[in-house]
């Protein structure tokens, strides 16, 4: 437990607006959350989350994931009404990772 207060004398946000996913939160933060264990996010419910944050090798992986299964995520895409192709959806999160804050581990989503 620390022991002496810091202020921080920089504090920096710098969002990317992606006119992606709109009003499809519910959708893609159930699928983070079951195909990135360690996804954190605010509130009780993953669904109605506002901001997430999700370990940057697991969006890599999840890629992975998709890449090896297209024709089932071309499903699940359907499924939900996800109006992107497959390969479409991995440059969405390929962005997320190359625009997101490398200075940590961790990308940050934010749904307003």
């Amino acid at each position: 437990m620390g022991y002496r207060l810091h202020v921080a004398e920089v504090y920096q946000v710098k969002q990317h607006t992606r006119d992606y996913f709109n009003n499809q939160s519910a959708d893609i933060n159930r699928m983070l959350q079951e195909n990135c264990p360690g996804l954190s996010w605010e509130g009780e419910d993953v669904e109605c989350s506002e901001r997430l944050e999700v370990p940057r090798s697991e969006l890599a992986d999840l890629i992975g994931k998709i890449v090896a299964d297209r024709e089932d995520f071309g499903k699940w895409l359907q499924l939900y009404d996800i109006r992107v192709s497959v390969e479409t959806f991995i440059r969405y999160i390929a962005e997320w990772i190359a625009n997101s804050d490398q200075r940590n581990d961790f990308v940050v989503l934010s749904w307003y």
